[in-house]
């Protein structure tokens, strides 16, 4: 028998689902048809419900971009039962290569690693550059038993797959798992979180009576044995804190800290903090910690961590400079986890800096050291994620290169080191197209008394489109210049020549899924009703969300550049429920643009929203255009996205 993944127009969202899941986790269905029939697109993998260390064969109907290849690359990861939620941890590998018969029919052969439960492919030309990742859903391959049945890992791991992805689709698999395999505790507390991701918090609370019923049951099986295994209390645990009454929460999670304590000197210093929490007699817990430190060191505890907690609350200025040193000597903690602990301490200024620079010192000339690989190199590159191309890939690691190098370079300013800072922030310039990271470029020159250099950086910003006339005479002031100067207007025209490509070099292609949002009165609308026919920035947000609330202004400012050219700029709160609540929220901000609510969390998985804020750009068609944009790098796209289409006229 072989399992089948075809491509085709999607049926309704429910019943999407369900046949997703039929095929996904090895339900009967039609016979493997002859390789000849294999429509555009189509992977059949034999057999297909594999048992751990099988043997796979694998045929594919190619897409017409790869069509004429005579070689194609299956390239994928394979997960194990240990591997954690999202995939930026695994390693992305060529698995197998698809050599082409007479037909036109591509097949290879691989086997399972023992250790894997589930893997996800895509199928790509061997230069990268152009592939098939199945829309998006990635071609995937679940791990089963004897019986035939997945395995219990297999649709865990494939959750953990498909999350950002797809947060229905890992809801429905993870719920799967608990229905075949109900005695997996640790389960539980995975579903209820993928329940509340998926479904929304609304959704997720029409099935917490079904969850306490559950929990009642396993907490009366449990409660009264004496001797539990560690992970099973510490499933239980989490379990109850999202499911139990607080007084059961809190006897689990009472039950969890005491298995937790794997040494006398952990034992003791973990007993010495809830002392402290309780009489909050810091002189004597302090005290303690400190003698309890010479045997506890080089065992991993948290001595030095519980004594620089209680330093910062009490502001006890001597301890806060000794505790630093412990918890750096035993290697499990960074610089960056001390500085925040002691960063809303004003005295310890100076201290927050220095280890802030330090940390941020080694990313950077780590990032300085290594640079962006060539295209050549990236193919086989094992960081490169399923579905991303090696040239979108570079781009990728070009930016993170440069907001590493600005952060560091805005430290080293604020501490005096303006040599350095120069050099790190014209690294981060170097891959960016953020103006103020070229304002702040330019201020930082003219402070040098580098003219010249300031006018050039200046000029940047000034052809962004969020720039305003007056602020753009206002930076040419700066440098020393008029702003209808013949050599103003030439620093203009360089900045657009040398910004446009970059820009254009983000532009993807992709339709999302037919998706439909709610008004405030709950009034269901499609994307494309909202869009009237006009290009259209999203912005994913939600009112918990911090980052999300700074960007209201900016989000204020660019619907009031946009809309005038007929861009429709709409809101999409992905945890918010209308209501007043929400009313009085959206007054209060000053929330000018359109709110839409996500519900039925389809606009979420329609675009694979993992984390906000999260802004796209798309054309008149509904096709996708950037992605994952910053909100001060949309002006420019949009910009970008006029000048394609003039072109193309």
């Amino acid at each position: 028998m072989s399992m089948a993944i075809r491509r085709g127009s999607p049926p309704a969202p429910g019943l999407a689902l369900i046949v997703l899941l039929t095929v996904a986790l090895g339900a009967s269905g039609d016979p493997h048809p002859n390789q000849a029939t294999l429509a555009p697109g189509e992977l059949h993998f034999t057999p297909e419900a594999p048992v751990s260390g099988e043997r796979i064969l694998v045929s594919y109907g190619p897409l017409a971009t790869l069509a004429g290849e005579p070689q194609l690359v299956l390239r994928g990861h394979f997960r194990t039962p240990a591997d954690e939620r999202y995939n930026g941890r695994l390693r992305n590998e060529r698995v197998a290569t698809l050599e082409r018969d007479s037909g036109g029919t591509f097949a290879a052969g691989f086997t399972l690693p023992d250790s894997a439960v589930y893997a996800a492919f895509v199928v790509e030309d061997v230069a990268g550059q152009r592939l098939d990742a199945d829309g998006g859903r990635l071609f995937e391959l679940l791990v089963h038993a004897g019986d035939g049945k997945p395995l219990y890992h297999a649709l865990i791991q494939r959750a953990y797959d498909f999350a950002g992805r797809n947060w229905i689709t890992a809801y429905e698999s993870n719920r799967r798992a608990m229905e075949l395999y109900p005695d997996s505790l640790a389960g539980w507390s995975e579903l209820r979180f993928h329940e509340n991701v998926a479904l929304g918090s609304s959704g997720a609370d029409t099935l917490l009576a079904r969850h306490r019923e559950n929990f009642a049951a396993i907490h009366g099986r449990h409660a009264e044995q004496g001797l539990l295994p560690l992970e099973t209390i510490v499933a239980i645990e989490r379990y109850a804190r999202g499911v139990a009454d607080s007084a059961t929460a809190a006897f689990w999670t009472q039950r969890s800290n005491e298995a937790a304590l794997t040494s006398p000197e952990q034992s003791r210093a973990f007993s010495m903090y809830r002392e402290w929490l309780e009489h909050r007699d810091e002189a004597v817990v302090l005290a303690g910690l400190d003698e309890l430190w010479p045997e506890a060191r080089g065992k991993g505890t948290q001595v030095a961590e519980f004594g620089l907690w209680i330093a910062v609350e009490v502001k006890d200025l001597a301890a806060v400079d000794l505790c630093p040193v412990r918890i750096l000597s035993e290697g499990r903690r960074g610089e960056l986890y001390v500085a925040r602990i002691i960063s809303a301490l004003p005295e310890r200024r100076e201290l927050y800096e220095r280890l802030t620079r330090e940390q941020y010192g080694k990313l950077v000339v780590e990032q300085m050291s290594t640079p962006v690989p060539d295209l050549g190199e990236l193919v086989g590159n094992h960081g490169r994620p399923l579905g991303r191309t090696v040239t979108e890939y570079a781009r990728t690691l070009r930016r993170l290169r440069a907001e590493a190098l600005s952060s560091y370079g805005e430290i080293l300013r604020g501490v005096g080191d303006e040599a350095t800072a120069l050099a790190a922030i014209e690294e981060a310039a170097a891959g960016s197209v953020n103006p103020q990271l070229f304002r702040s470029l330019g201020d930082l020159k003219l402070e040098l008394g580098d003219t010249e250099g300031a006018a050039r950086d200046y000029a940047v910003a000034a052809t962004d489109p969020s720039t305003s006339e007056a602020e753009s005479d206002s930076l040419a002031a700066l440098a020393g210049l008029s702003p209808d100067s013949p050599e103003w207007v030439r620093l203009l025209d360089a900045a657009v020549d040398r910004i446009m490509p970059e820009v254009l070099g983000d532009t993807v292609r992709w339709t999302p899924q037919s998706t439909h949002v709610s008004d405030a009165d709950e009034n269901r609308w499609s994307l494309s009703q909202l869009m009237h026919g006009r290009p259209a920035v999203l912005v994913f947000w939600a009112r918990s969300c911090g980052p999300c609330i700074e960007e209201i202004p900016e989000v204020v400012r660019l619907r009031e550049r946009l809309e005038p050219e007929g861009i429709e700029v709409l809101s999409i709160t992905v945890d918010d429920l209308p209501g007043p609540g929400m009313d009085d929220f959206i007054r209060n901000r000053v929330v000018s643009y359109p709110v839409y609510y996500d519900l039925a969390r389809e606009a979420s998985n329609a675009f694979g929203i993992s984390a906000i804020p999260a802004n796209f750009v798309l054309d008149v068609t509904g096709t996708v255009r950037f992605a994952f944009s910053e909100i001060a790098e949309v002006p420019l796209q949009v910009e970008a996205l006029r000048r394609l289409n003039e072109a193309a006229r």
